[in-house]
């Protein structure tokens, strides 16, 4: 495996492809490049469509424009929000150049699954979920995870270059989790809404459809 002066040529994330070119030689050094250039292009372009499509169909047409945005508008938001997504991209490639780009992977999993699973669970088991619990608990675990990877060892210590870290562990899941689980279960249960009435109502009509299928044999508009 190809080293200089005791580490992997580019870094730990060099790994397989020198490891490819130890056990195939060029050849096989050739094809397992393709298949990562292929691969990030291919992560890169997804996460791209689906982050402008976010901000211009979800954030702008739905809560922005409240479902009035002209379709032209929405696609020229979706193009800005592209660039500016791109942009960002860079600049946070850039910073993080030198991170284990597995443990990367993971803090950005773990971010997603304090925003998103438990609201996820909650709405498929527990009838008393409301709009505005699932708004501000998901909320919680969004910025609660968010910050605490930005104290944690690879960012305060790692890209930011102070000496220690304030948040003692390298994943913020176990804490930002729990605070949206939390979150979410509290402004539920205090939610004396009418529209927090009638969502528990509906919940037994959705959990029977999802579960079994009933009712949702016929097109639905939208």
């Amino acid at each position: 495996m190809d080293t200089i002066k005791g580490g992997i040529i580019g870094g730990g994330n060099m790994a397989a492809i020198h490891s490819a070119h130890a056990i195939g030689g060029n050849l096989f050094l050739g094809f397992i490049s393709a298949v990562a250039f292929a691969t990030i292009l291919a992560v890169v372009s997804g996460l791209t469509l689906a982050g402008a499509s976010a901000v211009s169909h979800d954030l702008y047409a739905n809560v922005f424009a409240r479902g009035r945005a002209d379709e032209m508008v929405e696609m020229r938001v979706s193009k800005y929000a592209t660039i500016a997504l791109g942009i960002v991209a860079i600049i946070l490639g850039i910073a993080f150049e030198k991170q284990n780009i597995a443990f990367m992977v993971g803090l950005a999993f773990a971010i997603a699954a304090s925003a998103n699973f438990p609201i996820l669970f909650l709405s498929m088991f527990w009838s008393k979920l409301t709009t505005r619990g699932a708004v501000i608990g998901g909320s919680l675990g969004l910025f609660s995870a968010i910050t605490l990877v930005v104290l944690s060892q690879a960012v305060w210590v790692g890209i930011l270059g102070n000496k220690t870290a304030i948040y003692a562990y390298d994943n913020p899941a176990l804490f930002s989790v729990s605070i949206a689980f939390i979150g979410i279960w509290f402004f539920s249960i205090t939610d004396k809404s009418e529209n927090a009435k009638k969502e528990i109502e509906a919940y037994e009509y959705q959990f029977i459809r999802s579960q079994t299928g009933i009712g949702a044999e016929g097109a639905t508009s939208h």
